[in-house]
């Protein structure tokens, strides 16, 4: 406990008044989490190393232990580099923080997938997610639905969804993809089945709202649409 203590002044350069305070509050902290306060203060000192200040540190710890705690394989260390990779990528308010984790956990419990799965997908796409309008609570429906349906890593889920989700940035540049695929070919496959990437000033429509189209579209086109639509959209290495 010396050691996280000494190692967390040596980042912070707290006073021995705020470093003795900072432990009195973690060792409530820990009780009541059911933990040590050694374990606690490991945790606190990740984010005390992203540079946020005592009362911050403490929160994203204490969410940090509880999502640690209902993930089983993932320890606080793990846990702390999923959670920043999302909250940074959405740009997280401190007020939403838990609720970003009550949403992984409790799509976790109601399918066949984790918490744990859901967070180390959702950190390899969460920032490409964010950029072209994806919003967290569906990208991580969509992670745990392509869990469940592949049952895919949550690596390989996290980057296919990554690399799907940069085609359309990299369209959106103006590029020609490395299939052949270009805005017109992707904008018609999708006008066929009566979905705009492009809004009425031509602008690209958030990802988000043209995927929740082509879900509603889905059952009622043939298995050749599909496979014809899911390759133009995802790339022939994601389609499935």
């Amino acid at each position: 406990m010396n050691e996280s203590l000494n190692n967390i002044r040596t980042v912070t350069q707290m006073s021995t008044g705020e470093l003795a305070l900072f432990a009195e509050n973690a060792q409530k902290a820990a009780k009541n989490l059911s933990s040590s306060t050694l374990a606690f203060s490991d945790a606190a000192l990740i984010y005390f190393q992203q540079g946020d200040k005592m009362t911050t540190a403490m929160e994203k710890a204490e969410i940090t232990m509880k999502a640690a705690a209902i993930s089983f394989n993932s320890s606080a260390k793990d846990m702390s580099e999923y959670l920043t990779a999302i909250w940074n990528s959405y740009q997280v308010g401190e007020e939403e923080m838990e609720h970003y984790v009550d949403i992984m956990a409790n799509l976790g419990a109601n399918t066949a997938t984790s918490m744990e799965e859901i967070s180390t997908a959702l950190r390899k796409v969460a920032a490409t997610a964010n950029n072209v309008g994806v919003g967290m609570e569906q990208m991580s429906s969509i992670i745990a639905t392509s869990a469940s349906v592949t049952r895919q890593s949550a690596e390989i889920i996290g980057t296919s969804w990554n690399t799907i989700l940069s085609r359309i940035g990299g369209l959106k540049l103006g590029e020609t993809l490395e299939d052949g695929v270009d805005l017109n070919k992707y904008s018609t496959a999708l006008q066929a089945i009566g979905v705009n990437v492009l809004d009425a000033s031509g602008e690209l429509r958030d990802m988000g709202k043209v995927v929740d189209e082509i879900g509603e579209k889905w059952s009622s086109m043939s298995k050749a649409q599909q496979s014809a639509l899911a390759q133009t959209v995802g790339g022939v290495r994601q389609y499935t």
